[in-house]
């Protein structure tokens, strides 16, 4: 395995997302299903495991002004969501169609129901039923990707696999070339034409963060951050500076956003903050773009590092990864400007990883910005220690020496 590696991993684990990804899963069911089934629609009927019900409650849907539901969801994506857009599913919606979704939902029969047997972190089935067809699809293991569809009772595609061969990117991944050192050495070394993903995650993520800081989106803990700089009980430091960029683009996804964001392995919350942490920090220092590209890419692929050696549930894990895997990357980007060392990068990641260990993942909700702004201020303040020579050891809970074998 080349040094490609790493440019492999920017383009294959970095892409847009409109909208958080279980109002999207929800749009794009619908949307599917849909091309397939034309007709007046008769009934909506909706199963999915824990996470996926329990997260399409509470953020809010995009082009929709914020409001939330899974009926909804599903609805605007029937009326007229963009199948072949994929996660930018609800990119079409106007507020006519808005409008019309939520008479669909008067109208018709719509049902939900909670189904954990499966064993998949990520199950989502949506079958519709108009006068003149009925089709179902199901999502398994990752939001975006239907792996059955069937209409009329005649399968179209079934890619399902038991839990037991679960996506593993991780068995795919030469790990004596993906190192923390490795990764660190690329960023620092590669033609910053290598960096084409980093520099379009930047130009999203900032537009997703400044409406996360102009608009009451979310829980607002960025907005919140920055009255109390103007009320003078926060000083307006670097730390500051990173943590209501970092933090904003989650608000701003959870509220409902229309901008779209530029994903991290999987989760358009860890891109926000994988990449607008490090940016900040660059902005703050007055570094050059270049500088800060690398930093980002740095980031990016230190979050794709941490995810992948969380094995068979990479994409979707028990714990939250948003606070356990985004911030320390985030924080690994700051550092990475800071001059930190490969070695002290390690130190901090370790030390980063007893912050958060065992919060669990209860679903997408608006209060998950809130939960990796505390992660994230903790993780800076692990950099700091790291440059210090302070570092959690190997004798204190499950840290290992190395980030990998933490």
């Amino acid at each position: 395995m080349s040094k490609t590696i790493f440019r492999e991993l920017l383009d294959k684990e970095a892409s847009p997302a409109l909208g958080c990804t279980e109002p999207m899963m929800f749009a794009l069911g619908g949307a599917i299903t849909r091309k397939h089934a034309p007709g007046k629609v008769l009934r909506v009927d909706m199963v999915g495991c824990g996470l996926m019900v329990t997260g399409v409650q509470a953020v809010g849907i995009p082009k929709t002004g914020g409001k939330t539901g899974a009926f909804l969801a599903s609805a605007v994506g029937i009326i007229n969501g963009d199948a072949d857009a994929c996660k930018e599913v609800l990119h079409n919606i106007t507020p006519k169609d808005v409008e019309a979704a939520e008479e669909l939902v008067k109208n018709a029969e719509f049902t939900l129901d909670m189904d954990n047997s499966t064993g998949k972190q990520v199950y989502f089935k949506l079958t519709l039923t108009t006068d003149e067809h009925v089709a179902t699809v199901i999502f398994e293991d990752e939001h975006h990707t239907w792996t059955y569809l069937e209409v009329d009772g005649k399968v179209l595609v079934d890619n399902r696999r038991p839990t037991t061969e679960m996506l593993i990117p991780a068995n795919d991944v030469d790990w004596n070339e993906f190192t923390i050192e490795n990764i660190y050495n690329w960023c620092k070394t590669a033609d910053i034409s290598e960096f084409g993903r980093a520099k379009e995650a930047v130009a999203m993520n900032k537009i997703l963060a400044q409406d996360g800081i102009d608009n009451p989106r979310g829980i607002q803990t960025a907005r919140v951050l920055m009255d109390n700089i103007e009320s003078g009980f926060v000083a307006p430091d670097e730390i500051t500076h990173i943590l209501i960029w970092a933090t904003a683009g989650a608000d701003a996804r959870m509220g409902g956003s229309d901008y779209p964001a530029m994903v991290s392995t999987a989760s358009g919350n860890q891109g926000a903050m994988v990449v607008m942490g490090p940016w900040a920090c660059a902005e703050y220092r007055k570094c050059s773009e270049e500088d800060g590209y690398r930093a980002v890419a740095f980031g990016l692929l230190v979050n794709t590092y941490l995810k992948y050696l969380s094995k068979e549930y990479v994409y979707m894990p028990p714990t939250c990864s948003c606070a356990a895997t985004s911030a320390p990357a985030s924080a690994a980007g700051v550092a990475f400007l800071h001059g930190l060392s490969p070695k002290q990068i390690n130190d901090m990641l370790c030390t980063c990883m007893i912050h958060m260990a065992g919060v669990v993942c209860d679903g997408a909700k608006p209060s998950c910005a809130f939960r990796m702004f505390t992660s994230l201020f903790g993780c800076l303040e692990a950099m700091m220690m790291a440059e210090k020579g302070i570092r959690a050891t190997n004798g204190e809970g499950f840290v290992h020496n190395d980030i990998k074998g933490t």
